[in-house]
């Protein structure tokens, strides 16, 4: 009889363990972290809302609206839509929005600490790197 609780125990904990592999696995298979790009400037989580942390971010961006839309052109030639300063997953960017010639949107993230553009996708597609 002392044979049979020990071995429950013995498969129970096998059996939890495989689950928790299979869950580690699962998480990191095929995905990369969302955005795959890191900004020079990190920001913590908002605490206060939309508006208290729109009021923060400006005093942290390092460059203005202005030459993150430069920096933009730049790289995607066209007509600029929206220029917006975000919190993207804990990276300080601003989200230029701009209209090509052939009239596709596209999204570019240029950091707001030094002006790099660090990434460039449609608007909804941010996963999905275009440079």
């Amino acid at each position: 009889m002392n044979g049979k609780p020990t071995i429950r125990l013995v498969l129970g904990t096998l059996t939890l363990g495989g689950v928790l592999l299979a869950t580690a696995g699962a998480a990191d298979h095929g995905k990369t972290p969302s955005p795959a790009y890191q900004s020079s400037i990190r920001v913590p989580d908002q605490e206060k809302g939309e508006r208290g942390e729109a009021a923060r971010l400006v005093g942290l961006a390092r460059i203005d609206a202005t030459r993150a839309t430069s920096a933009a052109l730049a790289k995607v030639s066209g007509s600029v839509l929206k220029v917006a300063l975000d919190n993207e997953n804990g990276n300080l960017v601003y989200s230029v929005e701009i209209k090509t010639a052939g009239n596709e949107v596209k999204d570019v993230k240029v950091d707001a600490g030094n002006g790099a553009v660090l990434h460039v996708a449609a608007p909804g597609n941010e996963g999905e790197d275009e440079d």
